[in-house]
C-alpha cells in the first residue's frame, strides 16, 4: 500500500523529495499546496511543479491524499456533506458549511462512535477504529478542492476527546501549513471531566466545547449512556479549569429534544448554572434522524427556552440549522450507505 504524503513530518518530506531527485525546498510548497486543496491530478499550480521523473518515482511510493470523496451531497443552503472513504475502505463524514468569511468544516475523529448518544446517528454500529493525524488532515484538503474552509469544527462523528493524540498532531500542521490556527478551531467533547482536563494538557488553545444537554444527572446519563455517573457540574468545573489554563473561553452545546429537555424550568436550571461563568450557550434543534426516538422542539418551545435564558442574563445564541437537505446530522450519511452497500 501506498504510503500518504501527509502523513511524512516536513523534514521526512523533505528527505523523501531529495532522494527522488528533487529539490527538498519542494517539500514545503507541496505539503501547503496539498493542505489548501490543491489535486495533483488537474492542478497546474506550481507548487506541484516537479520535475517529470521525480514525480514519477514519488507516485511510486507514495499517494498524495488517501481518502477521497465518494459522494458529495449538496444542500441549498450552500452546506455539502461528502462520504469520504478511507484507504482501508472504512467510510466516514465530513462537512463543509459555507460562509464568506466563517466557511467551516466539520471533521469527524473516528470510524464511527464510541459514546452511543441515543440522539445521533454517528454511534448506532459503534466505533470502529480512530482517525489518524494524516486522515484529519486530508478530510480539510479534500474539503478545500470544493470551496474555503476558514474554520474546523471537531463535532463529526466520534468523540474527539478519545483521538486526542492524532487531534495533538494534527493541530499543529494546520496552524504551520495550512493557515488555521488554533483559535479558528472548535473541539467538542461529552466528558467526562477528566477528557477536558486532557485537552487543557495539549497545550493548544482551541475553542473547547462541552456536549451537556441536560443538568439531570439520571437524564444525561439516560441520552449519553457511557456518561453514566458524570455530574455535570463537574463537567463545567472542568470547562471552567480549560479556561483558566489555555484563556480561551468555551461554548456550552444543548442539543434541545422535544418534550426531553426544552421546557421553561430546563432552561432556567440552565441559565442559572451558567451564571458567573465565561461559557457561551449553543442551542441546537435536534436535526430528525429516522428511527430514533425523539422529536423535533417545537418553534414556541424553542422561542421560550431563549426567552428564559436571555431573561436570566445567559450568554445564548441558537445554532442554525443548516445541510438539513444533506442529511447533515452526524452520522447519517454513512449508516445509509452502510445500509445499502
Amino acid at each position: 500500500m501506498k504510503i500518504p504524503f501527509l502523513s511524512l513530518a516536513p523534514a521526512e518530506a523533505a528527505s523523501v523529495l531529495a532522494a527522488a531527485g528533487a529539490s527538498p525546498r519542494h517539500a514545503a510548497r507541496l505539503r501547503r499546496r496539498l493542505l489548501a486543496g490543491g489535486d495533483p491530478a488537474r492542478d497546474p499550480h506550481p507548487g506541484f511543479a516537479l520535475p517529470r521523473r521525480a514525480r514519477e518515482r514519488l507516485e511510486e511510493r507514495f499517494v498524495w491524499t488517501s481518502l477521497r470523496s465518494e459522494r458529495r451531497l449538496p444542500a441549498p443552503d450552500g452546506s455539502e456533506k461528502h462520504l469520504l472513504r478511507l484507504a482501508d475502505g472504512e467510510a466516514i463524514e465530513a462537512v463543509r458549511l459555507p460562509g464568506a468569511f466563517t466557511a467551516s468544516a466539520c471533521l469527524s475523529t473516528q470510524v464511527g462512535c464510541a459514546m452511543a448518544c441515543r440522539f445521533c446517528a454517528s454511534g448506532l454500529d459503534g466505533v470502529r477504529r480512530n482517525l489518524t493525524a494524516h486522515e484529519i488532515l486530508e478530510q480539510v484538503a479534500v474539503l478545500r478542492r470544493f470551496g474555503p474552509v476558514r474554520r474546523l469544527v471537531f463535532m463529526g462523528a466520534g468523540e474527539p476527546g478519545r483521538n486526542l493524540g492524532a487531534i495533538a498532531a494534527a493541530l499543529p500542521v494546520l496552524r504551520d501549513e495550512g493557515d488555521l490556527g488554533p483559535r479558528y478551531v472548535l473541539v467538542s467533547t461529552v466528558g467526562p471531566p477528566a477528557t477536558i482536563d486532557r485537552m487543557a494538557a495539549i497545550g493548544l488553545k482551541f475553542t473547547l466545547a462541552l456536549s451537556l444537554h441536560s443538568l439531570d444527572r439520571d437524564l444525561r446519563g439516560e441520552l449519553i449512556p457511557t456518561q453514566r455517573g458524570v455530574e455535570p457540574l463537574d463537567l463545567l468545573a472542568a470547562a471552567d479549569r480549560y479556561r483558566a489554563a489555555t484563556g480561551r473561553s468555551y461554548q456550552v452545546e444543548y442539543v434541545l429534544l422535544g418534550g426531553v429537555n426544552d421546557s421553561r424550568a430546563d432552561a432556567r436550571e440552565l441559565a442559572r448554572a451558567m451564571r458567573g461563568r465565561r461559557g457561551h450557550l449553543s442551542l441546537i434543534a435536534w436535526n430528525p434522524v429516522p428511527g430514533l426516538p425523539f422529536a423535533r422542539p417545537s418553534q414556541a418551545a424553542v422561542r421560550a427556552f431563549l426567552e428564559v435564558l436571555h431573561e436570566e442574563g445567559a450568554s445564548v445564541s441558537l445554532r442554525r440549522t443548516v445541510g438539513e437537505a444533506a442529511t447533515a446530522a452526524c452520522g447519517q450519511l454513512r449508516a445509509a450507505a452502510s445500509a445499502s452497500a
